[in-house]
């Protein structure tokens, strides 16, 4: 049995058992649709499912990828139709926020066409990826270092967990079927900085190197929560994203312990990003620019902290400059909890290049755009979450903790609005309390991306179970106006007529008892009689959709009656 027709069948049942969720409120799905709305499609991967969608913004599936094993977190469409995923893969030598360990690509019909385990006793993937314009994967590994490790580089003894994860960022060259090489490493390990111990290597202000790791930054020895343990305490920067600018050839990095972004060089040899020189920019592997937590290289204070367990960190190209663009969760925000999408122009010196500083915090000295300029404390996600700033000048927003996607427009008004309905067990009945429906981030696939040229687009059902009725058009052109079908009579005996059909298109009915199990299918236009004198009785739902692919912008229905 197919997935779209399991989907309908759960549906179905769903339809049968809580009718009083239909009339109510919608609270999954598709809660707000504006005509400035912009015609993308959106890509994600619930936390909870092993599948990942793409959705039209009327909240129909356009197509799903089945796989094994929940999302490591997140998930991205290529130019050729593939999915790039990764997956959470758990061997017992790691356990954090964001796990992963395995990194795999589908084509458009989900047939796997390669897989690599990144998970081994000293390394785990988590989190992000970044797939280059070569087919080069950038990933982010936890790698571990023990107690002994940390206070010969100068942690004080009293920060010591009795293990240190530290960031790893691999380019792994994908070899046929499994596997992959990696070309180039980069990791802050190699660019520590110490003010403990004049013996021990690194040894300097922070405040002076602000191109430099502190060790004892952030560092903790005991467990402080998150849902993991002592892991939360071994977990000693939990990067979360990472985003690479193929022109600039340099990579952002999201730290939500840090409370920063840090901007590095990749056209480095690995040799050199052990170093500090080398590279487009002479530094080597030290970081060229940092925001959002001056106090991470002494310079400054709580008061200035400008991040607050912040996620997905992505280059902006504008005709003004560079931006990175960034959802700040807002988690221990001093003045409240409550999130923040902000864009933050990077100041460049005479030549080009990244300003140096070590007698102040790096500029700006705040973001350039925000949204909201006020607080707005229904906007709150503590974790994960994503933003992007699209092409038409729209913002797409995702408040992960939620599974909730929104839609901004140039101006800033709310033009489009989505809850996702998937959990851990299943889906959702529309009308149902959203819960266990976090999202990593989602992601905007526009209606032109080479990616679904030649693919069949034909919208499917909404993800939710007992879908509201839509009147719904993400298209112009090829829409059909709602249909006014009835069946008749209600209750039925020997007959059942479904009629007010659109005349000229015609509608695909299925019909479903109450075990979900198909009495009848067939095609009609205006209307048709089916022959019901052999039914048991009790209560059925047809469901009605264009049969022709050519007005695929319809929206499903579903007609409710009694066989006695």
């Amino acid at each position: 049995m197919s997935v779209r027709r399991s989907h309908n069948i759960l549906r179905v049942l769903c339809a049968l058992v809580c009718p009083a969720q239909a009339s109510g409120q919608a609270t999954v799905g598709t809660l707000n649709l504006s005509p400035n709305a912009n015609q993308d499609y959106v890509l994600f991967s619930p936390n909870g499912a092993e599948t990942t969608h793409i959705i039209d913004k009327c909240g129909r599936q356009i197509h799903q990828w089945e796989t094994d094993g929940r999302p490591g977190l997140m998930a991205y469409f290529t130019d050729n139709g593939d999915l790039v995923r990764t997956r959470r893969h758990q061997t017992g030598e790691f356990l954090g926020g964001g796990i992963g360990g395995i990194i795999e690509r589908f084509d458009w019909e989900g047939n796997l066409l390669w897989t690599d385990t990144l998970a081994s006793p000293s390394h785990h993937q988590h989190h992000d990826i970044a797939v280059m314009p070569n087919g080069n994967i950038l990933a982010i590994l936890w790698e571990k270092w023990f107690a002994e490790d940390a206070i010969a580089q100068g942690l004080l003894p009293e920060l010591a967990s009795e293990e240190v994860w530290v960031t790893r960022v691999f380019e792994l060259a994908p070899l046929p079927g499994t596997g992959s090489e990696v070309v180039w490493s980069w990791s802050p390990w190699e660019h520590l900085i110490q003010n403990t111990d004049p013996a021990l290597p690194n040894y300097g202000e922070p405040s002076e190197h602000p191109e430099r790791f502190d060790i004892n930054f952030e560092a903790t020895a005991e467990s402080w929560g998150g849902g993991f343990g002592q892991e939360g305490a071994y977990d000693w920067m939990h990067v979360n994203s990472i985003h690479y600018h193929p022109e600039r050839d340099e990579i952002v990095l999201s730290s939500r312990h840090w409370n920063e972004i840090w901007v590095i060089d990749h056209s480095t040899t690995t040799e050199e990003a052990v170093g500090s020189s080398g590279g487009q920019h002479g530094k080597g592997g030290d970081v060229l620019w940092r925001w959002g937590n001056p106090a991470a290289y002494g310079q400054g204070d709580e008061s200035e902290q400008k991040f607050f367990g912040q996620h997905d960190a992505q280059f902006i190209d504008a005709d003004e400059g560079l931006y990175v663009s960034i959802y700040n969760n807002g988690i221990g925000r001093p003045d409240g909890s409550y999130s923040t999408v902000h864009h933050i122009a990077i100041p460049f010196d005479a030549n080009g290049g990244f300003p140096g500083t070590s007698e102040s915090a790096f500029e700006p000295n705040a973001a350039a755009w925000t949204y909201p300029t006020t607080p707005d404390w229904s906007f709150y996600s503590p974790n994960i979450s994503g933003y992007s700033l699209l092409p038409d000048g729209h913002h797409l927003i995702c408040q992960g903790a939620d599974g909730r996607f929104f839609e901004l427009d140039e101006t800033g008004e709310l033009v489009w609005e989505y809850i996702n309905p998937i959990t851990n067990t299943g889906p959702l009945a529309q009308g149902s309390s959203p819960v266990q429906n976090g999202v990593f981030r989602a992601t905007a696939i526009p209606a032109t991306h080479p990616g679904l040229t030649g693919r069949d687009l034909t919208p499917g059902a909404p993800l939710e179970l007992n879908p509201s009725p839509l009147d719904c058009s993400v298209d112009v052109g090829g829409a059909i106006p709602p249909s006014t079908a009835e069946a008749w009579p209600n209750p039925a005996r020997t007959v059942l007529t479904i009629g007010h059909l659109q005349p000229d298109q015609p509608t695909h009915i299925e019909i479903f008892d109450a075990t979900g199990r198909m009495q009848w299918n067939g095609i009609a236009s205006h209307e048709i009689t089916v022959d019901i004198r052999f039914w048991p009785s009790g209560l059925y739902v047809a469901i009605l959709r264009p049969w022709n692919t050519a007005a695929h912008h319809s929206a499903l229905r579903t007609l409710k009656f009694l066989v006695r």
